[in-house]
C-alpha cells in the first residue's frame, strides 16, 4: 500500500484568536520573563496576545493610542515605566489630567476631554491590568489591579430633545395636507373628479399617528400595540362629536397600563381613518383587531395587517423629509 504523500497531509488546525472568549486564556511567550517590569512590554504583548487579531483594525488602534497615552503619562510623571510602581493614585491623576487637559484645542493649547471618552480609556486600560494580573507573578503587582479601585466619571444627563413651538406648527401644516403630497399626478389623472393616491399610501392614517404622537407622547410598541376596542368612543361619527375620547389599557414599561386621552385633532385625525381608510385595510385582515393597519397592497405585512416599529419609523421620517423639503 503507498504511503500517503506528506505534502498533501492535512496541516494541523491553529487556534482562531476570534474564538478566544476571555483576554486570560493566552499563555505568555517563552521570550517574555514574567519578572519583567516594564509598562511598555506588557502593554505590547497584551495587544498581540489579546487584541490584534481578536478586535476590528479600528478597535484595536484605539487600544493601542489610549494605553500609549497612559504609557507617556506615567513616564513623564515618575521618570521610569516600572509597571509595579503603578497604584490607584496615578490612574486617579491621569483620569483628571483627561477631564482638564486631555484634548486639544484648534491652537493647539490643552482642552477638556468629555467625560464619555474618559471613562473609555478606564475601561480599555482595566483591560490591561485585568491581562496583566491573570500572567504576572504576585510580587510584580503587589496591590493587585490597580484600576480596581478608580471610579469612572459620571455623565451628564442626557439632554432631552424636542421640537420646537414653531416647528410643531409647521409639521402639523404639512400632516394637514398630506393627501396632496400622495396624488397621483400623471396625465391621465389630472383633472379627476376624486383625485386618487398611491397604492400602498395611507396619508389618513399617518396623519392620525403623528397627532397621536402630539398630544399624548406613546412611544411607538405602545402606538402600535393599541387595539380598536381601546378606543372609547371607537364610531368615527361619535368621535367626531365627542368632547372627550380615550384610549383606555394603554401597555407601557414595566407591565404598566394608563389611559390616555385625545385632543380634538388626534379625535379627528382617527375618525377620518376609521371612517375612510381602515376598514378596506381591515377586511383584508379578516377582521384585524388592531387600531392602525398597513395597507393591504403590501404583500409582506403581517397577517393581521399591525403596523411594527419600524413601519413607525419610515413614516415619521418620511414626513421629516416631506417637511424640509
Amino acid at each position: 500500500m503507498p504511503s500517503p504523500n506528506p505534502s498533501s497531509a492535512t496541516p494541523p488546525a491553529r487556534p482562531d484568536r476570534a474564538e478566544i472568549t476571555s483576554r486570560k486564556v493566552v499563555g505568555l511567550p517563552e521570550r517574555l520573563d514574567p519578572a519583567d517590569d516594564s509598562l511598555p512590554v506588557w502593554t505590547e504583548h497584551y495587544l498581540d496576545l489579546a487584541v490584534r487579531g481578536v478586535r476590528s483594525a479600528e478597535v484595536t488602534a484605539k487600544i493601542s493610542r489610549h494605553l500609549e497615552r497612559f504609557g507617556a503619562w506615567i513616564t513623564g510623571g515618575l521618570g521610569h515605566d516600572r509597571l509595579s510602581t503603578v497604584t490607584p493614585r496615578e490612574i486617579t491623576a491621569w483620569r483628571d489630567h483627561l477631564a482638564t487637559a486631555g484634548n486639544r484645542g484648534r491652537d493647539k493649547s490643552p482642552a477638556p476631554m468629555a467625560p464619555a471618552t474618559v471613562n473609555n480609556h478606564l475601561a480599555h486600560l482595566s483591560a490591561l491590568f485585568t491581562w496583566i494580573t491573570a500572567h504576572a507573578p504576585e510580587g510584580l503587582l503587589r496591590n493587585g489591579d490597580p484600576t480596581k479601585k478608580v471610579a469612572p466619571l459620571p455623565l451628564p444627563a442626557p439632554q432631552p430633545r424636542a421640537l420646537a413651538a414653531a416647528q410643531v406648527r409647521t409639521v402639523k401644516n404639512v400632516v394637514d395636507r398630506i393627501e396632496t403630497f400622495h396624488e397621483l399626478k400623471g396625465p391621465r389623472h389630472r383633472g379627476a373628479a376624486t383625485p386618487r393616491v398611491h397604492a400602498h399610501a395611507r396619508p389618513l392614517r399617518d396623519r392620525a399617528i403623528i397627532y397621536l404622537l402630539f398630544g399624548t407622547g406613546l412611544r411607538r410598541a405602545e402606538l402600535v400595540g393599541l387595539n380598536l376596542d381601546q378606543l372609547k368612543p371607537a364610531e368615527p361619527e361619535r368621535l367626531r362629536k365627542v368632547k372627550k375620547a380615550r384610549l383606555v389599557g394603554v401597555r407601557g414599561k414595566g407591565r404598566t397600563s394608563r389611559t390616555v386621552f385625545l385632543g380634538r385633532d388626534a379625535r379627528q385625525a382617527l375618525a377620518d381613518y376609521l371612517d375612510q381608510e381602515r376598514p378596506g385595510d381591515a377586511a383584508a385582515s379578516t377582521g384585524s383587531a388592531a387600531l392602525l393597519l398597513s395597507a393591504a397592497s403590501i404583500a409582506a405585512r403581517h397577517p393581521d395587517g399591525r403596523l411594527s416599529a419600524r413601519s413607525i419609523n419610515a413614516i415619521v421620517g418620511e414626513i421629516g423629509r416631506l417637511h424640509d423639503a
